[in-house]
């Protein structure tokens, strides 16, 4: 038969029983106060994390919204109140459709439900016109979030596009009317290539046939006349040719074809074309001897730039003056002169005559009239030739203009 334990010995227990329980007391209470402190610690963190995804939304340059089930929203950052001119107390929980017409508030709340209701991402530009004032064109973009107890909400980012949808209907309108100028221009140079010029071409060449009947009648005044009816012709289709190729070197449909070209004889054949219109003013028009050159370019705009040149000379010689063209080689490139022994003009002045924005028509000794289009274009098909161009002159000295060109190669 078991002993039974004395009361020293129960006292004993009763005491270790008391230690035990305040040691799991103990071991609860640090539990539940470690628990107490993560729990301080999440919804520190959680706090930190809501704040730092409150600045990066609100730093974003889109708008960004939040939506629940019922199209309420629950998030905006600071850029979609300024885009819709809301104070956020007046957005939070309302749909928005409070503030816009009818049809549009129709409009955005029937792609909540199918973004909602499918999931899939809609992207769509709509516009949107917030208490009457003027309407937007917004940009967008609508996802679907499903978080963990399965509750669905709606993810948007919106863009203000109605600036450049603005911009592009009138780039729109601007390309018609370009269109429609474009049709006239091309209208306009068809008549000045082909209605003008054909019945000038007529007066030409009936004029040339008559000159020789009318010097063989020896009426000197007759061939006088006649001549200045050619050089007159002559100058107007030159006006004509100078306006159709500017027009077509500012539409880029000038193209540039370079060959192989003998430069001394380019000169004598544009010095041929050139001497009715020097005769007219007895004015001397030669050609100063040179070796032979050739030269890699573009022979019509080679014979445009002199033709307008040697035009230039005559107009500001007096008659009895004389006009010499040159072509020298120079270094690593060939050299054009036209010089005369003309009016000249001031060092000021020699610098506006390339520029179409400053360049002003003056009358010619026998108050000739002109354009000013000639030595602009001589700058432009220069250029293009790979060259550059200038003047060298004094009042009363006469003028001598210069370009180069590169050698052959």
């Amino acid at each position: 038969m078991t002993d039974k334990p004395t009361r020293l010995e129960l006292e004993n227990q009763v005491a270790e029983l008391k230690r035990q329980n305040e040691i799991l007391r103990l071991q609860l209470s640090s539990q539940n106060q470690q628990k107490k402190r993560q729990k301080e610690s999440l919804v520190e963190r959680n706090s930190v994390a809501d704040a730092y995804i409150r600045t990066i939304l609100d730093n974003m340059g889109d708008s960004v919204f939040i939506k629940d089930d019922q199209s309420r929203l629950v998030l905006v950052n600071d850029a979609f109140c300024e885009m819709f001119g809301l104070p956020r107390e007046e957005i939070m929980g309302n749909t928005l459709a409070e503030h816009v017409p009818h049809e549009e508030r129709e409009s955005f709340l029937k792609i909540d439900r199918q973004v909602l209701a499918d999931g899939k991402e809609n992207i769509n530009e709509e516009t949107l016109t917030v208490r009457g004032a003027e309407t937007m064109i917004i940009s967008t973009r609508k996802s679907r979030y499903v978080d963990a107890s399965g509750k669905r909400f709606l993810v948007g980012v919106v863009r203000d596009i109605t600036a450049s949808k603005k911009a592009g209907q009138a780039l729109k309108k601007s390309e018609m009317r370009l269109r429609e100028l474009n049709a006239t221009k091309d209208k306009l140079f068809s008549i000045m290539g082909h209605d003008l010029r054909a019945p000038l071409n007529n007066i030409l060449g009936l004029s040339e046939l008559l000159i020789e009947p009318v010097k063989k009648s020896k009426t000197a005044k007759s061939e006088e006349y006649l001549a200045l009816v050619i050089a007159s012709v002559k100058n107007t289709l030159t006006l004509l040719d100078n306006l159709l190729n500017w027009a077509k070197s500012q539409t880029g449909e000038i193209s540039y074809k370079p060959e192989k070209i003998d430069l001394p004889s380019v000169i004598r054949q544009v010095i041929e074309l050139s001497g009715p219109i020097a005769k007219a003013k007895n004015i001397s028009l030669r050609q100063t001897a040179s070796e032979e050159i050739e030269a890699y370019t573009d022979e019509r705009m080679l014979k445009t730039v002199l033709r307008n040149l040697i035009s230039n000379a005559v107009k500001f010689t007096k008659p009895g003056g004389s006009i010499s063209v040159s072509v020298m080689l120079e270094q690593n490139e060939v050299q054009f002169s036209v010089a005369d022994n003309g009016l000249g003009i001031k060092d000021a002045d020699s610098k506006k005559l390339f520029d179409m924005s400053t360049n002003t028509s003056s009358p010619g000794t026998e108050n000739e009239k002109g354009s000013g289009l000639g030595l602009v274009l001589c700058k432009e098909f220069v250029t293009k030739l790979g060259g550059d161009i200038w003047l060298e002159s004094r009042e009363g000295d006469g003028s001598d203009f210069k370009f180069t060109l590169p050698m052959i190669r």
